[in-house]
């Protein structure tokens, strides 16, 4: 019998129900169905046993299902489905790469499956079905047969043997609410069966793959720099056509134009350090961009740097995701581009998410990492990262692009600075600074988390005055609308006059200001040692302000019983008093060091009631 006779309508389904997806029509449902029933009424040519063949035939006799099977790379349940047909196709249905044989010598089983996806697609040649397996397992049942087909795939070169990273590179490829959709996958009859195909695209489309890319295939590994968590390299990964940035992270864990794209996860042979694979930025960063370029940045190329990179956090806010880390090193010129217009235009990026979480984590961790000049005052308070606090964050970069100089650049980065921080001190305002930019700035780094726009807020504003600016024409930038506004078009015209004034009385740029403290820190570190220092404090007799309430407006009162000294003495430790360290995020201590702590005490008024002192501040 003629097991591969094919159809003479289209050529795209052959004898004994073989399907051959992704081709022109394969969709299409009314060709599908004459071409069944053209087999079913034919029959076959030798013997003419119709009656098998129609019974053999019938699509509604077994239909598609799906359930789920157990994973063998993360302990997990995977989903499976189960197709009434044989696909035979070369090519993994989502990516189209080749297929690959899970065991080359037993071809005729036909496992195969796609190492970038993580699908495998294996049939059972005695009833020409087939099972599409999410995810890696270690054997496959028929489900009209029964028989159970063992699967041994080698995943040396695509697994990491870390539980933690095999599921988080699994994640990448479908997430958990994708697998349970695929899992109870139904079928609507009324549909053309083969629509199944476009129903996993769906979880698939568009979406970057995070791989585990095995040490061997880099070259020219060199040192570039050093962060506060991790080691820069710069490679040249084989089976790539660019140099990539190996990130080696010490001690912690959708893709944009705007952000710096990550390719996929590898472990050092020799240090068991892991490694993030990402774009290399060979434009370097914001700031250092900033250093070097400054007395040529105009108005118009300013706000160019905030539309871009603006539109990577929007991406990362639009996806409920906080960076947790946003300064001037961590937003990255890409390579050089040109558009139909062939004019060389910057793409600036952002990068280092290493410290990124979902914003639905609420919870403040134990541990504040970042730059302190860019870290928002309620971090320091006890309050969780947020949307918010990236926003503050981003005021900063906006600053720092104004002036070209980093933020608090000339004093020691420590726990004095915090306290001005929370206090209200920012960075002083450039005179060629538009209004309109000045405000916006402004309303970032407001002390109120809810007084600070959106990021969308932010981006608006800014693609608007980029309509404004000569450049636009060459960004590569759609336009959104229409803006005419004489008020604004003059102030940016001003704008640049002034910072070209400025530049040339050398008022302004990196050369204007006094030389950056030994002690100002600008790579991302953890912060507890600036908030949980021992202090030397009675016990039972501690004024303190608790800063995760409102910082201006608390109350704080003592039992005047309890005082058996002057406050000379009160102010003075006891040698019977207990040494007590408490974090900054729960206690600040009034600390006689610190000027700004005595100028509160100086506001507060003091009443009496019931033998009892209160303090409080108006």
């Amino acid at each position: 019998m003629d097991v591969q006779k094919w159809c003479k309508n289209c050529s795209e389904i052959s004898y004994f129900r073989q399907i051959i997806p992704n081709t022109l029509s394969f969709d299409d449902y009314y060709t599908t169905k004459y071409c069944i029933h053209y087999f079913i009424k034919q029959g076959c040519e030798l013997c003419n046993e119709r009656t098998s063949l129609l019974s053999e035939h019938i699509p509604d006799r077994y239909q598609t299902s799906s359930g789920w099977v157990k994973s063998t790379l993360n302990e997990r349940h995977i989903a499976i489905l189960y197709l009434p047909w044989w696909d035979n196709y070369g090519t993994c249905i989502i990516c189209s790469r080749e297929l690959k044989y899970i065991n080359p010598e037993l071809e005729t089983y036909s496992q195969k499956w796609c190492p970038y996806c993580f699908i495998i697609y294996t049939g059972c040649r005695y009833c020409l079905t087939t099972n599409i397996i999410f995810g890696i397992t270690g054997q496959s049942q028929c489900k009209k047969c029964k028989r159970v087909s063992f699967i041994n795939i080698d995943t040396t070169n695509t697994a990491s043997g870390n539980y933690i990273i095999d599921e988080f590179l699994a994640s990448t490829r479908i997430n958990n609410n994708s697998q349970c959709l695929i899992a109870k996958y139904t079928v609507n009859t009324k549909l053309n069966p083969l629509s199944v195909y476009k129903f996993i695209r769906n979880f698939y489309v568009r979406k970057q793959i995070i791989e585990w890319i095995p040490f061997s295939q880099f070259k020219n590994v060199v040192r570039i720099a050093e962060g506060g968590f991790s080691v820069i390299y710069k490679a040249t990964w084989s089976d790539g056509t660019c140099d990539t940035d190996l990130k080696s992270l010490y001690h912690c864990y959708d893709a944009d134009d705007s952000i710096i794209r990550c390719y996929g996860v590898s472990q050092n042979p020799l240090t068991k350090d892991y490694l993030l694979i990402m774009d290399y930025a060979k434009g370097g960063n914001l700031s250092d961009y900033l250093q070097k370029y400054f007395v040529k940045i105009t108005w118009a190329e300013k706000i160019k740097i905030l539309t871009d990179f603006s539109y990577g956090l929007q991406i990362i806010h639009k996806n409920n995701f906080i960076h947790r880390d946003i300064h001037s090193g961590n937003i990255l010129l890409s390579n050089l581009w040109k558009n139909e217009m062939l004019k060389q235009i910057h793409c600036w990026q952002i990068g280092d998410l290493g410290l990124s979480q979902p914003a639905s984590n609420t919870l403040s961790n134990n541990e504040i990492y970042g730059v302190i000049p860019y870290v928002a005052p309620e971090i320091f308070k006890g309050a969780a990262f947020s949307k918010e606090s990236d926003i503050y964050s981003l005021g900063m970069v906006m600053w720092e692009i104004t002036t070209g100089c980093k933020p608090f650049a000339n004093v020691k980065h420590d726990i004095n600075l915090i306290y001005q921080i929370i206090d209200g001190k920012r960075p002083e305002i450039t005179n060629d600074t538009p209004e309109c930019f000045a405000n916006l700035m402004k309303k970032c780094w407001n002390s109120d988390p809810l007084k600070r726009p959106t990021i969308y807020e932010v981006r608006n504003s800014a693609v608007k005055w980029c309509q404004l600016t000569y450049d636009w024409v060459y960004s590569g930038i759609p336009f959104i609308k229409h803006v005419d506004s004489a008020d604004l078009i003059e102030a940016m015209e001003q704008a640049e006059k002034e910072r070209l004034e400025l530049i040339r009385s050398e008022k302004l740029g990196p050369k204007s200001i006094e030389k950056s403290h030994p002690n100002a820190i600008f790579t991302s570190r953890a912060l507890s040692s600036f908030i949980s220092r021992p202090l030397a404090i009675n016990s039972t007799t501690t004024i303190s302000f608790n800063l995760k309430k409102e910082y201006i407006t608390i109350e704080y009162e003592f039992d005047i019983d309890n005082i058996q000294s002057s406050a000379q003495n009160v102010c003075n430790s006891h040698r019977q008093n207990a040494i007590i360290s408490r974090p900054l995020s729960k206690l600040i201590s009034i600390g006689t060091e610190n000027s700004s702590r005595k100028r509160n005490i100086a506001e507060l008024k003091i009443g009496t009631r019931n033998n009892r002192f209160k303090f409080f501040k108006k």
